[in-house]
């Protein structure tokens, strides 16, 4: 059933980002007249919300596509070979991050929020349709905000003032300026928005599903910081029974939505948009001298781990040597993957360590989750007994480590989260959390700063 269900929502995904392409603003979308039909006075059904969905979902290639590329480099998991690009970005020690591709993160992001808004201020529930049609469409596009705003408010706070990213609800005409909100303003509407798309895709699942979301909500739940609801949603994915983990490490990345282990991904369209994550991903961390950009730095927490353990199949299937270096291309083997945004290992990993933040102590369930990511990558030794809390804490660190480098960015906002250092430049030492909390943050747009008057 599930795969079944992932192969209808990948052929209503396909379709409905083919009507997408005449989207690129919702700006523009309302002044000029569609291709496809849907011009303004038109918005008042639910293919043209759907449409609508599908249009910001395919603005998600380009809001993800720098993210894992960035973190993965300030972490200084890999070393910068030979690119003006992205060595400001490994160099960070002074000047924190440059304004260089964080932009591409902010402009896809309200580009999708300005169809997402125009979903949820429209009359749905006086639209013709099911009851089940009309949730789905709300359910994606809360989702979607959620999703959003959840990755801006991690990487664009101030760590000073507090201050976030514009919060906006509505959808904004050329005129309409807009003021930063606070980073608590911001999480208590991703938790609202989350909660409300479960609630919706309980009813009707649409482009994305009710698992998707309960996984995105223990995600969200786990990084504010609130573990009991982080561990009932994790539970819930985990519970389910409707994913399981790939045998073998390389096939998730190869898979991509058609993994058991992957519960969101964007899917990959050749002939609609190219750019995207797997294109970023693949083009630099390809095994080759000539064209690939980075390699393994021995240095940081990553290449460490792989030489306490080569033959973890985490390092051993995607990682392969050449030319005297490590490339860490497994997890972008070609640049038209899917890109995974859940799977099934971080639902495990933040069950187990939300748990033991509600209980205080580890449990025999909470070894057994990680263990389960330990044999599956057949490491040389597991978790044996029951460590003490912080033996187990460290234990998780390392193997979410392992597991989700060079992904979305959980390496890097796992590290700041658990206020641990990074490697520094030369690999020998440690910049503290209380000097890189203060530079290791995204600059706002120059030209939002200065169109919106930020502070």
């Amino acid at each position: 059933m599930k795969n079944n269900k992932k192969f209808k929502m990948k052929r209503l995904f396909i379709g409905l980002m083919v009507l997408s392409l005449a989207f690129t603003s919702c700006e523009e979308f309302l002044d000029e007249y569609s291709t496809i039909g849907l011009s303004a006075d038109k918005l008042t059904d639910i293919n043209a919300m759907n449409s609508l969905n599908a249009g910001a979902y395919n603005d998600m290639r380009g809001f993800y596509a720098y993210q894992h590329m960035i973190t993965t480099t300030l972490m200084r998991d890999v070393a910068i070979r030979r690119s003006a690009n992205w060595t400001p970005f490994y160099k960070w020690t002074n000047s924190g991050i440059p304004g260089m591709f964080t932009s591409n993160s902010y402009s896809n992001g309200y580009r999708a929020l300005n169809k997402i808004n125009t979903v949820l201020n429209a009359d749905i529930d006086n639209m013709y349709g099911s009851n089940a049609e009309k949730s789905s469409v709300k359910g994606d596009a809360f989702f979607l905000r959620a999703a959003v705003y959840f990755q801006l408010n991690n990487y664009f706070t101030h760590p000073t003032t507090g201050k976030s990213v514009p919060l906006v609800l509505t959808v904004l005409g050329t005129n309409d300026r807009v003021s930063l909100a606070s980073s608590d303003e911001i999480k208590s509407q991703i938790e609202s928005d989350i909660e409300a798309a479960r609630t919706n895709l309980a009813i009707g699942e649409g482009i994305t599903s009710h698992a998707a979301a309960t996984a995105m909500a223990a995600r969200i739940y786990f990084y504010h910081g609130k573990y009991d609801l982080a561990y009932e949603r994790a539970n819930e994915v985990i519970s389910s029974g409707k994913f399981s983990l790939e045998a073998n490490v390389a096939d998730i990345y190869t898979k991509g939505s058609g993994s058991s282990e992957v519960i969101y991904a964007v899917i990959h369209n050749s002939s609609e948009q190219t750019f995207g994550p797997a294109q970023i991903g693949f083009n630099n961390h390809q095994a080759d001298d000539q064209l690939g950009t980075t390699s393994l730095n021995p240095n940081g927490l990553i290449g460490q781990l792989r030489t306490a353990d080569p033959t973890d199949k985490r390092f051993a299937d995607l990682m392969s040597e050449g030319d005297g270096r490590v490339y860490l291309g497994g997890k972008w083997p070609t640049n038209s993957v899917d890109y995974v945004a859940l799977r099934l290992a971080e639902m495990h990993l933040t069950r187990a360590e939300a748990n033991i933040m509600v209980n205080n102590a580890v449990t025999a369930d909470d070894v057994a989750d990680v263990n389960a990511l330990i044999s599956r990558a057949g490491a040389a030794t597991t978790v044996a007994g029951t460590p003490t809390k912080t033996e187990m804490l460290e234990i998780i660190f390392n193997e979410r480590s392992k597991e989700l480098y060079n992904e979305w960015g959980d390496r890097f906002l796992n590290t700041r989260r658990l206020q641990k250092g990074i490697v520094n430049e030369n690999g020998s030492g440690q910049i503290s959390h209380a000097t890189y909390s203060q530079i290791l943050y995204y600059p706002l747009p120059i030209n939002e700063v200065e169109i919106h008057n930020l502070q």
